[in-house]
């Protein structure tokens, strides 16, 4: 999916194209040649002057404010309702005003701006400005995680939970994730319960690649059998994931799902036998 390089800048253009958006003032784009994602636009002028604007974290998550300009700002906005969703990955950029030389080299003004990274929709809260001309109205402030699609396991993620047997999985899962997950989920337990299902899905795999059907290419330096979770959909059940919605797949498949001309049609036949997967496994 991704065609952006971290820490380079871009035009608003290359944005619009990238999903086939013809949004011309938003700070949020979306559209149909990436139905899995939404970009974000942080930083400019407006949040500053209102009493607030969105904010880097030091483990790496983001404050992202919604978007409305006066008054409340709604669930309801079509921007706020997809990312309140959680069901797409955002592609986070920030925002930087040219200089005069750089206006003068690209024969006119236009901001420029710079890739984060991919993220994930952790939760959402109301948050208040106390200062700034939005003081006292209720607006929403999204909290951005970056997401960690193909990263190795971690911890036991590869080892059956001490004393149940594989066709355990289901009551075990049931019971990993069966808190429900409040507006103001902590950080620590998002990352908690996300692991539980990163987990769950290379259980289920067994080894074989949930994409192409074949073994695990190598042994990973736990002695597990290498494979990647991959997110079929950025779909919330009650929580971030849900065992529907992820894949372990061979680094090949992984690489295919994002970046193949196949893209959209190899990830659609994931999808339907990860569904038949879970329908056998009840």
């Amino acid at each position: 999916m991704q065609a952006f390089a971290v820490g380079k800048e871009y035009a608003r253009q290359r944005l619009l194209d990238f999903v086939g958006s013809r949004q011309a003032q938003s700070g949020v784009l979306w559209g149909p040649k990436e139905p899995g994602c939404i970009i974000c636009t942080s930083g400019g002028r407006h949040g500053k002057k209102a009493g607030y604007s969105d904010e880097s974290l030091p483990d790496g998550s983001w404050w992202y404010f919604g978007q409305g300009m006066n008054g409340d700002q709604q669930l309801t906005n079509s921007a706020n309702s997809k990312l309140a969703s959680r069901q797409l990955s955002v592609l986070l950029f920030t925002t930087r005003e040219p200089t005069a030389k750089e206006v003068a080299a690209q024969g006119g003004y236009g901001k420029l701006f710079g890739y984060r990274g991919l993220f994930n929709v952790a939760n959402h809260e109301p948050y208040i400005p106390a200062t700034g001309i939005r003081a006292g109205n209720h607006l929403v402030r999204f909290r951005l995680v970056p997401a960690e699609e193909g990263e190795e396991a971690r911890d036991d993620e590869n080892t059956l939970p001490h004393g149940l047997g594989p066709n355990g999985l289901q009551e075990w899962l049931r019971v990993a994730t069966s808190q429900p997950v409040p507006v103001g989920l902590a950080l620590v337990q998002y990352y908690q319960r996300c692991a539980q299902i990163r987990r769950y899905a290379k259980l289920r795999a067994h080894g074989i690649c949930e994409g192409c059907g074949t073994q695990a290419p190598f042994t990973a330096q736990d002695g597990s059998p290498f494979l990647e979770v991959h997110h079929l959909v950025r779909l919330a059940d009650d929580g971030p994931d849900t065992p529907e919605n992820v894949a372990a797949l061979c680094p090949n498949c992984h690489r295919r799902v994002h970046h193949g001309s196949d893209r959209l049609e190899f990830n659609a036949g994931i999808v339907r036998s990860i569904l038949a997967k879970e329908d056998g496994l009840r």
